[in-house]
């Protein structure tokens, strides 16, 4: 699931403040992780354990944290950071270059471009794909039925495509999941399934939109 909304996503100056990872939900923010943490704890049914898998920041934590308080007291919960889910590091962006940044990203293309002072696309990749083979590990060792992975939006949509093995292009056609989306993923003949549907990205919803080039 992604993270629910947090400072930055009304307040486009916070990260002149503020630290990416001590970014905090917003009280909207906080409001949608007690709803989803109602939600989610019907997901789990009959299950006695949940493993939360979390994105290194101060909003993925409090999220989790709020999301937890809702599930049944016979669930026995553990909430784990693991940096190899962490938010790609954008480096030198700031609110006067972002623009433009952002521009040349999607030109390039999302999972190549490589940030000024930050993470290349092919590093992020790289350890999201670790963390899918030592997630497949975990759930073959048989000791925990559920786990939430709690991390930001275009990470969503990373670590998805590691699991199930997107191409490129596919993963581009996708939308930006929403605050406290989750997608219900299952292990399977030894194969990642996707359960739900996910939206495709209506490029004539953004005027501003830059299509990859595919020569690139």
């Amino acid at each position: 699931m992604r993270h629910a909304e947090s400072l930055e996503d009304i307040d486009k100056t916070a990260y002149e403040r503020i630290a990416d990872e001590d970014m905090p939900l917003t009280d909207f923010g906080k409001e949608q992780a007690v709803r989803f943490g109602q939600q989610f704890a019907n997901e789990i049914g009959r299950s006695e354990n949940l493993r939360v898998l979390l994105s290194p920041s101060k909003r993925v934590l409090e999220t989790a944290q709020l999301v937890v308080s809702g599930v049944p007291k016979r669930v026995r919960w553990s909430l784990i950071t693991d940096n190899l889910i962490s938010k790609q590091n954008w480096g030198d962006v700031t609110v006067h270059n972002r623009a433009e940044i952002e521009k040349e990203r999607y030109r390039i293309g999302v999972l190549r471009y490589h940030f000024p002072g930050g993470e290349s696309g092919s590093e992020m990749l790289f350890r999201f794909d670790l963390f899918a083979k030592k997630l497949e590990q975990e759930i073959t060792g048989g000791v925990v039925e559920n786990f939430l992975v709690i991390t930001h939006g275009f990470e969503f949509r990373v670590l998805l495509k590691s699991l199930l093995g997107w191409t490129e292009e596919y993963f581009e056609s996708l939308a930006h999941p929403l605050h406290c989306e989750m997608k219900r993923v299952a292990y399977d003949n030894d194969s990642f399934l996707l359960l739900d549907e996910i939206r495709i990205y209506d490029q004539s919803g953004n005027p501003n939109f830059v299509q990859r080039q595919k020569n690139s």
